[in-house]
């Protein structure tokens, strides 16, 4: 007798797909311009560079940034882990990947687009991110609401 074997459905793999779009689309967020000073722009990772003019420097702002650099491999472990079929597991980290890059984009996103201002938040990056962010988030629980079909063999029948 073989083992039942759980196969997603239809809405479990459009689930998976639209969260690797929006782990993607996340990630490239993270790249494109979140400070502007002057006619200078910089990405969320050169604003981490500065996270001692804001306070954050010390023990905070080495955890402050190890989470977010870590968000990208995490994104990267996500894919991987849908790739081998390891759908509710990746979806469960992907719903902690946008739980954590979609408050800092919204929280970054609702304090940009003062354009009168020397220094600002720019609202590209922010806004890319948290629609990845969503997007994401809306695939786990795409996953994880989806049932799976199971097929159960019997001696001597078919699956």
């Amino acid at each position: 007798m073989r083992r039942p074997s759980a196969e997603p459905t239809a809405r479990g793999r459009a689930g998976a797909v639209l969260g690797v779009i929006g782990l993607v689309t996340a990630v490239v967020g993270t790249f494109l311009p979140w400070l502007r000073s002057g006619t200078v722009t910089r990405t969320s990772y050169e604003v981490l560079a500065l996270r001692g003019f804001a306070g954050l420097d010390g023990v905070s702002g080495e955890v402050v940034r190890g989470i977010w650099v870590g968000l990208t491999p995490l994104a990267v472990c996500c894919v991987v882990l849908w790739v081998v079929r390891l759908r509710r597991f990746a979806a469960w980290l992907v719903l902690l990947f946008g739980t954590i890059a979609g408050t800092v984009a919204a929280l970054a996103a609702v304090q940009g687009g003062n354009e009168a201002a020397l220094v600002g938040i720019t609202t590209t990056g922010p806004v890319t991110t948290l629609g990845g962010a969503v997007l994401g988030v809306a695939g786990a629980i795409t996953v994880l609401t989806a049932k799976s079909r199971t097929a159960i063999s019997t001696p001597g029948g078919a699956p």
